[in-house]
């Protein structure tokens, strides 16, 4: 004689009650917008490629209000993905070096690592630099 198991009924919407697995979502989330915008850049490769007035209709249906509204939303979520993964990273991987380093200080570390970076390639961008 054999008795099914008993399994807890769970709502579909577990995930929402709990803060943790909210922001997890949402930062999972984050990934398809940044996807959705990549396949976005490649379609603009591919009008670039077929032309001067391809490229034009391209850039033309970039301004529409709606577009807007999708690359301020990805650059919200990719900001948002970027600064979780940055407060999650030292909790996953503790840094030691010759003793533990303290997680505000590997945080820290990185929001100026990321900092630089973002500073450098912006001026090679603005200046031409490397073009």
């Amino acid at each position: 004689m054999s008795r099914r198991p008993f399994v807890r009924p769970m709502k579909r919407t577990w995930f929402l009650d709990h803060p943790f697995y909210r922001s997890y979502m949402i930062r999972e989330l984050s990934c398809v917008f940044d996807g959705l915008y990549g396949i976005n850049l490649f379609v603009g490769l591919l009008q670039l490629k077929a032309g001067a007035d391809a490229w034009e209709s391209w850039l033309n249906f970039q301004g529409h209000p709606l577009m807007i509204l999708f690359a301020v939303v990805t650059l919200g979520m990719t900001l948002y993905h970027s600064t979780t993964f940055i407060a999650m990273c030292p909790r996953v991987m503790p840094q030691q070096l010759r003793k533990m380093v303290a997680d505000k200080t590997v945080i820290v570390v990185s929001y100026v690592v990321f900092a630089v970076v973002s500073i450098v390639i912006l001026t090679a961008v603005i200046w031409g630099v490397g073009v």
